[in-house]
């Protein structure tokens, strides 16, 4: 006999609970993109500056429902960039728990009106399927700044 995700499994035997819901929390580095601004020539105009990979590293750990396995997939959207500064360069590899290979370019003026750089705002969201196709959803918000 089962209902309210109690399970009895004989005369006797004593109620036992279901797995837990699944369940997702995330491990980040600072919440921010840092463009170097500051190596850039002045009379040069506009310039790019790329960040390494590792620059922002989330990592996202499941937890309860069928935790026979468990698939992630990372999401990146632009929520604000002012003067459309940042842009992913390399989204990196999406389908695995730790999100720390994607690539950001920053184009900027190095002296001028536009410098420094007005922040940009991305939302990195993780959403993680487990074995029973039941899905957990967490966002990241990060800030792109050139300084």
């Amino acid at each position: 006999m089962s209902g309210f995700g109690y399970t009895v499994l004989g005369f006797g035997s004593h109620p036992s609970r279901g797995p837990a819901a699944l369940s997702i929390s995330l491990d980040a580095t600072e919440g921010n993109l840092i463009g170097d601004i500051s190596r850039m020539d002045p009379a040069a105009g506009a310039q790019t500056v790329d960040t390494d990979p590792g620059a922002v590293d989330v990592t996202a750990t499941a937890a309860g429902g069928d935790n026979s396995s468990y698939a992630y997939a990372w999401t990146v959207s632009e929520l604000a960039d002012p003067q459309n500064e940042w842009a992913v360069l390399a989204a990196g590899t999406q389908n695995v728990a730790q999100y720390n290979d994607a690539t950001w370019r920053l184009t900027a003026f190095a002296n001028g009106p536009e410098s420094p750089p007005e922040q940009s705002v991305y939302r990195l969201r993780c959403t993680v399927t487990d074995g029973a196709s039941d899905t957990a959803i967490v966002d990241y918000t990060l800030t792109g700044i050139g300084q």
